[in-house]
């Protein structure tokens, strides 16, 4: 599907055998997820949006609409278009059949095969190596760059795994941006509006309302504890002291890569494991302020990457090894001659509906 703007309602529901549940890929408070399948066999992802209030559902569509149609990355899941659709419906209503004029309100992606990241790191033992979760965690914060450091900044306000998904080549995307706001002000403001998932969402937030870029800081923070150390990492680092919590890490870590290095390249690895561990548990400090910013902890994970022997990060985060006689698997497992090309086409708005202001 070529990002062209609006689609139809009927094109949607055919793609999806009508919406129906073995295509439902997820749901939460906005609306249901579903996977569609174009007549080329192309894949794409439908989200449609849950009616609650009119003009409330004008406001949150043409909100989301307005981020996406403008975030362009490699690590921000791509927009293909959006459905708003208003026609004359037969319902009911007390039990009885009336008309009434019934608005679908979708928005299609492109469709990422490996899903979220929530169902790779909820077992300590799924089995990611290291390179994996580097890389990972390397798009994670290249996608979380753009959007702080980009021409008009934006704070996510919901990251967390299930909203990083991967592609193919396990290369993290950011989704979901119902929540994400524009913000040009370099000091936090109050707001009364809920953000956030539990867990992921920062003290400051918490007990005052506060929101500035450090919220995204602390929910990524809490994302990075849980790729380096399993699902209960960001519990268990509330249960030791720092400096004990970031030994412990590193020695699960080492008798895991024990099996396969040795020598410098073990060290290069578990010296790059502390970075990562300490720049999460600096993001989740309890204090915004002392919070990195999200340039500083690019800075950082950068300069882990020379003490890698036969190494290299490609301009999406992701880890490309050379192909030695004991790393051979690690290069084919990261290596795509495919390039993520960017659309520079503007979405052509077809309703009054979609003017972003």
């Amino acid at each position: 599907m070529e990002p062209e703007g609006s689609i139809t309602y009927e094109l949607l529901r055919e793609i999806t055998d009508n919406f129906s549940e073995e295509q439902l890929l997820g749901q939460g408070a906005f609306g249901r997820v579903y996977r569609g399948v174009m007549k080329s066999g192309e894949e794409v992802a439908v989200k449609l949006l849950a009616s609650v209030d009119p003009g409330l559902d004008d406001k949150l569509f043409n909100h989301e609409f307005c981020n996406l149609i403008r975030l362009k990355h490699p690590n921000t899941v791509k927009f293909l278009g959006y459905c708003y659709d208003t026609r004359t419906e037969l319902v009911e209503f007390h039990g009885n059949l009336v008309t009434g004029e019934w608005t679908h309100r979708a928005l299609c992606f492109e469709y990422l095969h490996n899903g979220s990241l929530d169902k790779y790191i909820c077992d300590e033992s799924s089995g990611l190596d290291w390179n994996i979760r580097y890389s990972i965690i390397r798009g994670i914060c290249e996608g979380l760059k753009y959007l702080h450091q980009g021409e008009i900044p934006t704070f996510h306000l919901d990251l967390k795994p299930g909203n990083i998904l991967l592609d193919t080549n396990m290369v993290p995307k950011l989704a979901d941006f119902g929540l994400s706001r524009i913000f040009r002000e370099k000091f936090p403001r109050i707001t009364h509006n809920h953000y956030g998932t539990s867990g992921y969402i920062p003290p400051e937030y918490i007990n005052q309302g506060l929101i500035s870029e450090k919220f995204d800081i602390f929910s990524l923070g809490v994302v990075m504890l849980k790729i380096v150390s399993g699902p209960r990492g960001y519990t268990k680092r509330a249960e030791i002291p720092p400096q004990e919590f970031i030994a412990h890490v590193q020695e699960q870590w080492r008798e895991r890569l024990e099996t396969t290095f040795s020598g410098s390249l073990l060290e290069a690895y578990c010296i790059q494991i502390k970075t990562c561990t300490e720049i999460a548990l600096t993001s989740t400090h309890y204090d915004p302020d002392m919070r990195p910013r999200i340039h500083d902890i690019m800075d950082k994970l950068i300069k882990s990457e020379p003490l890698m022997p036969n190494l290299k990060m490609d301009p999406q985060g992701k880890v490309c090894k050379a192909k030695t006689s004991m790393q051979i698997f690690f290069s084919a497992l990261f290596h795509s001659s495919a390039t993520i090309s960017f659309c520079n086409r503007t979405l052509r708005c077809y309703s009054n509906y979609m003017i972003c202001r």
